[in-house]
């Protein structure tokens, strides 16, 4: 394939896809190279048909069964289907060309054996010109593999022998964008502009950028530029309601996600967003019925099963400010009653404003990704966080639910206490429990506890006389 990412949009794709339907409508066989079959699979897979895949799979088989190309059709059908494992069985008794090598790559990427992804993926570069299309397919796995400042690299010296190539300047551009070295980023991107003022791609890219580092109206003007030049770019419209989202202009927010929902009604994210705009604007009855909506929505993907989680926190945060306390805290405990993974539960970390939003890559910020994965996050330090963003926002008996589940899990509890303890004692709830967690946080040389209290930290004190003192303080108060 090409490096071209309108390949699908030129007009000899487009007589080669009216080729091939043709010939499926009349129940013939046509002959079609080993390339077009590529090309259609490709074309497929992109748009998650696996089925058609599988006939285009059965075709070239029938018109090219010795040759590796239909070998690789099979293995890359079974890599979109989930059994990368599969795939490289079938690639390995192949001859390492580059395509069997760039298909390694890209198998070995999704089961994250980066190193092996990168050996592939260097072994294509050699044995290719750095202007060839393969070439930059290994870069940009070797993007996703994490190896951005090799990339720069490749993309660097491939530019001293051919300066102003588009596509090492792009992929130099995403490479900068990978290591959030934003200016110079943009700055390749205002110069392909320069000489391309009508790429799509180019106002995409830079609005991309934009939205990431938290520039909401550079980003909207990017989006409508790119809609000026297309105006039926979806993920240009999409965006375009992030960004009004983010800038508070949530009636417009509204309007475009509510387009995407008549248009795609099993979509979960329209929806989540329109109910997110409807609890900015305060008409929480609206909220809640779309809230209730995204409840019903059915399936196995991580969005689906987050997006459950994060809409009973905001209908319970949506039920506290109503004074329905009893039905708020029921909602939190059905979120929490969720199994979900710590990779699918880290837009916890994510702080809500106050409601939690659905993230995604599209939608994410720098800030946001950096939060989100610069360790290995744990269930409990999840939903620890998930307690203490409730507490600073006020919620403090909805905080309550994460912090003890997360106690029970966590191998050592002793900063959780102490947030325990300080909802504890300013709700007036408890009070043997209460003892006991200023006891444990004490015992735990807990720094937190003194810092909530606003007290000098005092590893020799007794629990009975921080008790007195934070007492006597409030009485103060």
């Amino acid at each position: 394939m090409s490096n071209d990412k309108g390949i699908f949009e030129t007009d000899e794709f487009r007589n080669l896809l009216n080729r091939y339907e043709q010939m499926r409508k009349n129940g013939t066989t046509s002959y079609f190279d080993i390339s077009e079959l590529g090309d259609l699979l490709s074309y497929y897979l992109t748009n998650n048909n696996h089925d058609e895949g599988e006939e285009i799979y059965n075709l070239a088989q029938r018109l090219h069964p010795q040759c590796d190309e239909t070998k690789r059709m099979r293995a890359r059908i079974l890599l979109a289907q989930g059994y990368p494992e599969n795939a490289l069985e079938i690639i390995s008794a192949l001859n390492n060309d580059n395509d069997t090598l760039l298909l390694k790559a890209d198998i070995h990427m999704t089961l994250k054996q980066y190193k092996e992804s990168r050996i592939a993926a260097r072994k294509v570069l050699h044995n290719c010109n750095i202007t060839d299309d393969i070439a930059y397919d290994a870069l940009e796995i070797m993007l996703d593999c994490g190896f951005a400042q090799e990339v720069q690299e490749y993309a660097t010296e491939g530019l001293k022998h051919y300066p102003g190539n588009r596509s090492l300047l792009e992929v130099l551009a995403e490479a900068f964008i990978e290591q959030q070295k934003i200016d110079r980023a943009i700055e390749i991107y205002n110069n392909l502009l320069d000489e391309n003022p009508y790429s799509t791609f180019y106002w995409e890219q830079l609005g991309h950028i934009y939205y990431m580092i938290g520039r909401y109206g550079k980003a909207l003007e990017c989006f409508e530029y790119e809609l000026t030049i297309e105006d039926n770019i979806e993920y240009a419209t999409m965006m375009q309601g992030f960004c009004y989202y983010k800038l508070r202009d949530y009636k417009r927010s509204i309007e475009i996600f509510t387009a995407f929902k008549e248009r795609y009604p099993d979509s979960v994210v329209p929806r989540f967003y329109i109910a997110l705009s409807h609890s900015q604007m305060n008409d929480n009855l609206s909220a809640m019925e779309e809230y209730n909506e995204v409840l019903k929505v059915e399936g196995e993907k991580p969005d689906f099963r987050i997006s459950i989680m994060l809409a009973f926190i905001n209908q319970a945060i949506i039920l506290f400010n109503e004074e329905e306390k009893y039905n708020a805290i029921r909602c939190i405990d059905y979120a929490l009653k969720m199994e979900l993974s710590s990779d699918e539960m880290k837009q916890l970390l994510i702080a809500g404003n106050p409601y939690y939003e659905l993230k995604y890559k599209e939608n994410m910020t720098f800030d946001e990704i950096n939060s989100t994965e610069y360790k290995e996050w744990t269930q409990y330090e999840l939903l620890f966080a998930l307690g203490t963003t409730l507490l600073e926002k006020g919620y403090s008996e909805l905080a309550l639910l994460p912090l003890a589940k997360a106690h029970s899990m966590a191998p050592d509890p002793t900063e959780i206490d102490a947030y325990i303890a300080y909802i504890l004692f300013y709700d007036n709830k408890n009070r043997e429990m209460l003892e006991d967690t200023i006891k444990n946080a004490i015992e735990g040389k807990s720094n937190k506890l003194f810092e909530l209290f606003g007290l000098p930290y005092n590893a020799n004190i007794s629990p009975a006389e921080f008790l007195r003192i934070i007492e006597k303080e409030k009485m103060a108060n």
